[in-house]
């Protein structure tokens, strides 16, 4: 088996081929190569572009490749070259796509108003109703071109991929994604509130606000699990922590790892309190939460990397 992994040099890319790695496997890493890329030992680098379809048939066929792992599909624009590679060599292609597709997040961006979802979502749960949802968003992932962020859209590729005949496709769903290497810093608020100490004042509004996370390694080990499990081809998978927490829980979490003993406030919204520019841009009565039952169920998925040990890597890498 042959696995190329798209985007294979980045935070997500990389930990999916560390774990295709601990397969026995020896993973095909793709990425421009504009900037010097460091590799796990025993991965292969590749540079290609990933807009070059004709580059990347040739590469499938001289390496042998039977399957793509595709972390940087955005939306048709960045993708579509990749999705007529596909087609000319078949096999299987994994798409990195994301929470932002169910309803409740259509809520959370005041774009739409369906019922708020309570419960985590599962694969066959209300996808939300309008498309493009970084356009007109000031709240924008760093470090990804505006043009991209114009056109992304996960639901539009799984709509692409389900409807092409020519690979099979499985769809990983993921959560936000922490861990070293994550250029969102997505616990920096918490590490550097509960490093301060004492009393910690966070916005009333977002305090209790539930949302799904997942530790890059262990994200990672999911991806590379539904790549190389026959039975994943066709499949749509949750993935994420089996617990859900809350802003407050999370500082807490901290708290006890970092041994440092805090006293947690919530504050009204003119006391701007930790996370209030979140609370002020998104209606937090919608929860971002994931259901992982599937993966767990039909393909044995467990985290590899115990949550003490994910998130002192994580202070690590806060603190540079």
């Amino acid at each position: 088996m042959t696995v190329a992994v798209c985007g294979g040099t980045g935070f997500i890319g990389s930990a999916v081929a560390r774990r295709l790695l601990a397969r026995g496997l020896e993973p095909l890493v793709l990425a421009r190569g504009r900037h010097p890329v460091a590799v796990p030992e025993g991965a292969r680098f590749v540079a290609a572009d990933r807009q070059d379809g004709r580059r990347l048939v040739e590469i499938f066929q001289q390496h042998g490749v039977d399957t793509v792992i595709d972390i940087f599909a955005l939306g048709l624009g960045n993708t579509a070259p990749m999705l007529e590679a596909m087609g000319a060599v078949g096999g299987r292609y994994v798409l990195l796509s994301s929470v932002d597709v169910y309803a409740n997040y259509g809520g959370l961006l005041r774009r739409d108003t369906p019922p708020v979802q309570a419960a985590p979502a599962k694969e066959d749960d209300p996808l939300r109703s309008f498309r493009h949802p970084y356009r007109q968003n000031e709240r924008r992932p760093r470090g990804v071109e505006a043009d991209m962020l114009e056109d992304y859209d996960k639901i539009i590729l799984e709509e692409a991929t389900a409807g092409d005949g020519r690979f099979a496709t499985t769809v990983i769903r993921a959560p936000m994604v922490f861990g070293p290497g994550d250029k969102q810093h997505r616990f920096g608020w918490a590490i550097e509130a509960v490093e301060r100490g004492g009393v910690v004042e966070i916005d009333q509004r977002a305090a209790r606000w539930p949302n799904s996370y997942g530790y890059v390694e262990d994200v990672g080990e999911a991806i590379a699990l539904a790549a190389t499990a026959p039975q994943a081809a066709g499949r749509t998978y949750n993935v994420g922590q089996a617990f859900v927490r809350t802003p407050i829980e999370w500082l807490l979490s901290f708290a006890v790892v970092l041994n440092r003993p805090i006293e947690v406030l919530e504050v009204p919204p003119e006391t701007r309190g930790l996370l209030a520019d979140r609370a002020d841009a998104s209606d937090l009565r919608y929860p971002l939460t994931l259901d992982t039952t599937r993966i767990r169920e039909e393909l044995g998925f467990a985290e590899i990397v115990p949550e003490r040990e994910a998130l002192l890597a994580t202070i690590a890498a806060e603190r540079g």
